[in-house]
């Protein structure tokens, strides 16, 4: 249910591949007033070691459809989010589950009985999108925006973006009387080396997110 704080009147709704992990941890170290443990998996995750036990932070704050929070809790509570442009957006998951991650090499996708080819170039993935969703992984990282955060954006008391998302610290103050610093904790690409990626997307390729994300457009473009 993402994080949702009750004590401090407070909820973070979160969107894969819109800095969820970095924020997550953030909130985590200021809930509990403490740094995340550093220990890592051969990936480069973070996760929490408890007698010998891995927890991982997405346990502690899942990411899930916007239907299935609690929706009465939420109306209670001043709430916030990140967006990000789903053209920006489906780029860094292309970067990082597919070229990070190997996502969609052979051996992965040999029973999903995917009809397109193992370890796509970025136009090929997105041409076959639709394809690729049959892994988990991938479905999870580029379904839209309102799957995540609904599609009432006046619902939320801020938005941010990743233009303004070192913001954060200094609004997250507000409510829990302290801060600490947001660490970017993903693998990501530089705002130059993504709109290389974005550039190079055929026109074919770019029309088919936006009209896959239409919706995403729609409601939170006023946002990116």
């Amino acid at each position: 249910m993402s994080a949702i704080l009750q004590s401090y009147n407070l909820a973070y709704i979160s969107a894969p591949k819109c800095a969820c992990t970095s924020i997550k941890e953030l909130i985590f170290r200021i809930e509990n007033n403490c740094d995340f443990n550093k220990v890592r998996d051969q990936k480069g995750a973070i996760r929490l070691q408890i007698n010998g036990k891995r927890h991982y932070i997405h346990n502690f704050y899942p990411t899930i459809a916007y239907e299935e929070q609690p929706l009465h809790l939420l109306a209670k509570l001043r709430c916030f989010c990140v967006v990000r442009n789903p053209l920006d957006r489906i780029v860094s998951c292309y970067w990082n589950r597919v070229i990070r991650y190997g996502e969609l090499n052979p051996e992965k996708i040999c029973n999903l009985e995917i009809d397109a080819p193992a370890n796509p170039n970025l136009n090929e993935f997105v041409i076959h999108l639709d394809q690729y969703r049959k892994s988990p992984q991938i479905n999870h990282h580029s379904l839209p925006l309102t799957h995540f955060l609904g599609n009432k954006p006046d619902g939320y008391t801020k938005i941010f973006n990743l233009k303004n998302i070192n913001q954060l610290p200094k609004y997250l103050k507000q409510y829990f009387g302290k801060t600490r610093k947001l660490f970017h904790l993903q693998a990501k690409i530089s705002e130059s080396q993504s709109n290389t990626a974005i550039d190079m997307l055929t026109a074919k390729a770019t029309q088919q997110i936006r009209d896959q994300y239409s919706d995403d457009f729609k409601y939170y473009a006023r946002y990116f």
